[in-house]
């Protein structure tokens, strides 16, 4: 393994890499980001969103400690810092800053801090895997044979688990994460698999369309298009339904405001609220509508048959 000190704080810096966190992120098996959102940024196209001053963040830096020490009383461990980077010996761009190494013992420890509201994802032999994937990165990096994972829930109840080396899936993490690196990240391709929640990116991206470009639409998009028609039918479908299922709530509560059960409580309570008449406001009072008024920029998807946009 080669280790070096690295400036966090640089942003070219951070670029040149792929870190523990990155790695669910590209293979597109995290809940936080996506291939598009780590490509986005290694590519220097979008800057990441700086969290540090944020206080569960500020306060998980303070606790690593705690969890580390707590670790170490729960398993006789002798724990330390690392306070430099671990680069691949291979693979330059696969990085890993580990919290502790643990001491006399071929394996690393993370230390992690997490809301009550997440004790479920620790339950049993139960590891959230976007953490399960950082440590095998770890792994990857490092040449070690095992990760402990430590975590202090909502400040009420701690727990530690294992992670031993798993040759078959290390070597399918680093395959896919070269060649995302070789294959988009260098040439600056976008990435093929694009999500859900990718909007804010796509949009970050490409803020603004060329007036009167019009591209020729490939069969693989008209593939897209043709599957997000027959979902948007499916789901106007299911829509219907659920209205019916509502509607004969209603009328089975009639006048009534609420019903229960030993299973759901349903209530149609009364409700009211003002909300101002825009157009209303323009027409009586058009210089404070003026005022008022702010210009929002926005790109909007239209997908029509060719008759219907002619």
């Amino acid at each position: 393994m080669v280790k070096r000190l690295v400036d966090y704080t640089d942003p070219e810096t951070r670029r040149s890499f792929l870190g523990g966190s990155d790695a669910a992120g590209v293979l597109g098996l995290s809940r936080w980001t996506t291939p598009l959102q780590v490509w986005a940024e290694k590519t220097g196209q979008v800057e990441r969103e700086d969290i540090s001053g944020k206080l569960n963040v500020k306060l998980g830096t303070r606790l690593e400690e705690a969890v580390a020490e707590l670790f170490c009383e729960a398993t006789g461990f002798k724990v330390r810092r690392v306070n430099e980077t671990i680069f691949h010996e291979e693979h330059e761009f696969l990085a890993a800053n580990i919290d502790r190494r643990v001491v006399g013992d071929d394996s690393i420890l993370e230390c992690k801090t997490t809301s009550a509201w997440n004790a479920k994802a620790w339950e049993g032999e139960e590891i959230p895997q976007e953490y399960i994937i950082q440590c095998l990165h770890y792994l990857a990096v490092t040449g070690m044979r095992k990760a402990y994972i430590a975590v202090l829930i909502g400040n009420q109840d701690f727990k530690w688990k294992e992670i031993d080396r798993d040759e078959k899936t290390i070597a399918s993490i680093v395959e896919q994460e070269v060649k995302f690196w070789n294959e988009f990240v260098i040439p600056k391709v976008m990435p093929t698999r694009i999500m859900a929640s990718d909007s804010e990116t796509l949009l970050s991206l490409f803020p603004e369309a060329q007036p009167q470009t019009v591209l020729p639409l490939t069969d693989d998009i008209l593939k897209v298009i043709e599957n997000r028609n027959s979902m948007i039918a499916d789901s106007k479908s299911l829509e219907a339904h659920i209205d019916q299922a509502e509607n004969e709530i209603k009328a089975f509560l009639g006048e009534n405001e609420a019903a229960e059960s030993q299973t759901f409580f349903v209530s149609w309570k009364n409700q009211s609220q003002q909300r101002v008449d825009s157009k209303l406001l323009k027409e009586k009072f058009p210089e404070i509508a003026a005022k008022v008024s702010k210009e929002t920029k926005f790109r909007k998807l239209s997908v029509k048959t060719k008759k219907e946009s002619e």
